[in-house]
């Protein structure tokens, strides 16, 4: 489908990877934008760009409104929409293990998707057409996703509760080959849910098809002590020796890391997805290091946006489109 949007404000990307907002029009061509900038007579602009003029199926006038790229979730869990507000006032290891555990143990296949479905068209009516997620199932996820036209990005959430490395790999390679519009990364949940023999079975899983390894790190402070017990170091520093982030990766709010965290972290191309505490305070969103994440979002790096992360009441900045 041809369509042309005109009278438009339009937020782009300078040349200095900077935001900036101009005037103009913005035409797509099936799923492709083929021009982006001032407006002129489409013959003009056909003839500059050495385009063939298009037969619009559609002109939209935007009346002076802003046009921008689709916002991403980097990090969701989206079937978790039938678990809203369900006993949210909980510290978050005993909401987990309490309420939440016990109420996914009984999801399946089937009464899975309809809690998806609901969460992509939240996603797509919010003007998010994205995620970055965390899902049982990921096979279905990546087919409700196909379905809806949305773009899922997903990485194993596999832990000693259930799950197998046999069965992220059998998910990586379904999952890659469903849509254009579906992938999938190596991970596996976090530290305090995983044995040391799965996590060892995920590095080597991760070493097989150079993908980047992705968990939930350091989120509250009894992980970080509790992972210190059991093997003297902090879920970065156990993940980074057992060679999880040979091809990139990272991980999921990484509230509580010390020095020798963050340095791990800048050494190499890794990402920081933060969100909030136990406690419920946003804290960040960001990167660290300068790997892709499939286009989840650019390239920044986490300290920009922290101005106090020890204090952990820095405001919640998102980078990137």
């Amino acid at each position: 489908m041809n369509i042309r949007f005109y009278n438009a404000k339009i937020l782009t990307l300078n040349e200095q990877e900077q935001f900036e907002i101009i005037r103009g029009e913005l035409w797509v061509n099936g799923d492709s934008i083929r021009y982006v900038g001032e407006s002129k007579k489409p013959a003009e602009i056909c003839a500059e760009l050495k385009l063939e003029m298009p037969v619009w199926e559609r002109e939209i006038d935007v009346k002076g409104n802003l046009l921008m790229p689709g916002f991403k979730n980097a990090h969701a869990h989206t079937y978790m929409t039938f678990l809203r507000s369900y006993a949210d006032d909980l510290p978050l290891q005993e909401w987990l293990y309490q309420m939440c555990f016990p109420k996914e143990d009984k999801l399946d296949t089937e009464n899975i998707r309809p809690l998806e479905v609901l969460g992509i068209m939240e996603y797509l009516t919010s003007g998010i057409t994205t995620s970055f997620d965390m899902c049982y199932f990921p096979p279905v996820y990546a087919q409700v996703a196909a379905q809806c036209g949305f773009r899922a990005v997903q990485v194993s959430g596999v832990n000693s509760f259930g799950g197998s490395a046999a069965v992220v790999e059998e998910n990586y390679l379904k999952v890659n080959e469903t849509s254009d519009l579906t992938s999938f990364m190596i991970g596996f949940h976090a530290e305090y849910t995983t044995k040391m023999e799965l996590m060892e079975e995920i590095a080597k899983l991760a070493e097989k098809y150079k993908s980047p390894v992705f968990l939930h790190n350091s989120e509250t402070q009894n992980e970080v002590k509790e992972c210190l017990e059991r093997y003297g170091k902090t879920p970065t520093q156990l993940t980074e020796e057992l060679g999880m982030y040979e091809y990139g990766g990272g991980g999921y709010h990484c509230v509580y890391f010390d020095d020798k965290d963050f340095e791990t972290f800048l050494d190499n191309p890794k990402e920081a997805v933060n969100f909030r505490n136990e406690y419920g305070e946003d804290v960040c969103i960001g990167r660290l290091g300068q790997k892709d994440t499939e286009g989840v979002y650019q390239e920044k790096n986490v300290k920009d946006g922290t101005v106090n992360l020890d204090d952990r009441r820095a405001g919640g900045v998102f980078y990137g489109y």
